[in-house]
């Protein structure tokens, strides 16, 4: 009988963290559909969710606040979308989306050289990807004024 109290609450502790990692994932998938679709408040209000599901793992978490960050460049915050790369990076070391997005954050604040050892490094993790390539050579050779703040979502979804 003492087995069976202890095996229901761990059942109960799976069942639940099981649930709230789908609804993390969930409302990830939602801000990436909604933001593709030209829907950035849905998709800021899902990246956010996403971020505060408490069972995510540490990828989407990265994927979520780098997708989040790019809307916010989008919007001008640009000390907002600074604060989310560094959480997508410190979640994510290989975070294509982060490095894209936090080297088209540089471009915009006029930092070219964090935005050059940002776009090598992800052309390192992405060689083939011709969104990488194009911030790169934009990185290695900024225009007097960077005004495309074209992110990860966006360069790599054909819209």
């Amino acid at each position: 009988m003492s087995r069976t109290l202890i095996i229901l609450p761990c059942l109960l502790m799976l069942i639940l963290a099981s649930l709230a990692t789908g609804c993390g994932n969930s409302a990830l998938e939602q801000g990436l559909r909604a933001e593709k679709a030209g829907h950035d408040q849905d998709a800021l209000a899902a990246y956010s969710a996403a971020i505060a599901s408490t069972f995510m793992v540490s990828q989407k978490r990265s994927l979520a606040y780098a997708s989040r960050a790019g809307i916010l460049i989008t919007q001008g915050k640009l000390d907002q979308a600074m604060a989310d790369l560094d959480q997508a990076l410190e979640q994510d070391r290989q975070s294509e989306p982060g490095y894209y997005n936090r080297t088209v954050l540089y471009l915009l604040k006029g930092e070219t050289t964090k935005a050059q050892l940002d776009a090598k490094r992800l052309l390192e993790l992405v060689p083939q990807n011709q969104a990488a390539r194009r911030l790169f050579d934009l990185a290695e050779k900024p225009p007097p004024r960077f005004t495309l703040p074209l992110t990860w979502q966006k360069a790599n979804s054909g819209s």
